[in-house]
């Protein structure tokens, strides 16, 4: 029987060290990653910290805000002043009406029952009563305009007046134009600031001045009036409505020509106002053209007829 040596174990040892390698490799492969975590869990804390730091810094470094409640105070004060100042208004127009209740009834017993309900000692009193005065020859003054009155001045001492034609639109008056008429021998015209654009020399020879100088003056400011009604509202439709171009007009504003876009068409229209009729405000044809096409402001000339320029445009938005 023959003897064989012992097989060598030398496979077992290889696995075996091959096996302890792995292990040691992942362990130190392991250690690293927590030793990286750690790490960077440390410099994320720690760069966190410095944004704080950073922030409280800039924080300081701001001037110091009123407080709210200081801010609130604030408020508080001016809508209490406000307040007593409004109701120191409404007193003051109730003063004011009463006193010119009193001036226009123009009766003794109501006036002595006003001025009872009044402060006799205020210092404000016969500052009160001067405004009502004006508030009431204020509107004296309305009135005499609207129902066609004149202020008439005599001058070189009863040879001549000064006749003042006065000009408004919805209530706001305009410009003020002057004649001096010569009364003596005959009566004429020696001078005036009327535009020159108004037919005045016509108007002149066309009435019966030397008998009524009404003849003269009512159509003289139909003219003047109906000018300055055109001309404020084509002011109107340049400040209200941007997206309206003024491509022509002229001096006298008889004739207007207006580029605009229909809204829910988004069609340009030319639009022309012819106002013939020099005593009228309103224009006595309108023509629109649109690339030969018939857009929707075309269905209501009436409306630029009936209406002044500005109302019309907003009636034809709605």
């Amino acid at each position: 029987m023959t003897l064989q040596p012992p097989k060598s174990n030398t496979s077992a040892t290889t696995s075996g060290c091959f096996h302890l390698k792995q292990r040691n490799v992942h362990y130190s492969t392991q250690h690293k990653y927590s030793q990286n975590m750690e790490v960077a869990t440390t410099k994320g804390v720690l760069s966190h910290l410095s944004r704080l730091e950073v922030q409280k810094r800039s924080l300081k470094s701001q001037p110091q805000q009123p407080g709210g409640v200081k801010a609130l105070r604030a408020t508080v004060e001016a809508l209490l002043t406000q307040r007593d100042q409004l109701r120191a208004e409404i007193q003051t127009h109730k003063n004011i009406k009463k006193l010119r209740v009193s001036m226009d009834k123009q009766c003794t017993n109501e006036e002595e029952e006003t001025e009872e309900g009044m402060d006799e000692d205020s210092e404000n009193s016969n500052l009160l009563r001067l405004m009502a005065r004006h508030t009431q020859l204020k509107d004296l003054l309305h009135a005499h305009n609207v129902v066609g009155g004149y202020n008439v001045v005599k001058t070189r001492q009863g040879k001549g007046v000064c006749v003042s034609v006065a000009t408004f639109y919805e209530g706001v008056y305009l410009n003020t134009y002057n004649l001096e008429i010569d009364v003596k021998p005959t009566v004429r015209i020696s001078r005036h600031n009327v535009p020159p654009f108004i037919p005045l020399n016509n108007l002149a020879e066309q009435s019966n001045m030397q008998t009524d100088l009404r003849t003269l003056l009512d159509p003289l400011s139909q003219h003047l009036n109906a000018f300055a009604g055109r001309q404020q509202q084509f002011k109107f439709v340049k400040e209200l409505h941007k997206s309206v171009e003024v491509m022509e007009s002229n001096v006298l504003c008889s004739l207007l020509v207006l580029k605009f876009t229909v809204p829910r068409e988004k069609t340009a229209v030319l639009c022309s106002l012819d106002y013939t009729d020099c005593t009228r405000s309103l224009p006595t044809r309108v023509h629109f053209e649109s690339d030969g096409r018939i857009c929707l402001v075309q269905k209501f000339p009436r409306l630029y007829i009936t209406c002044h320029l500005a109302d019309a445009f907003i009636k034809r938005d709605l």
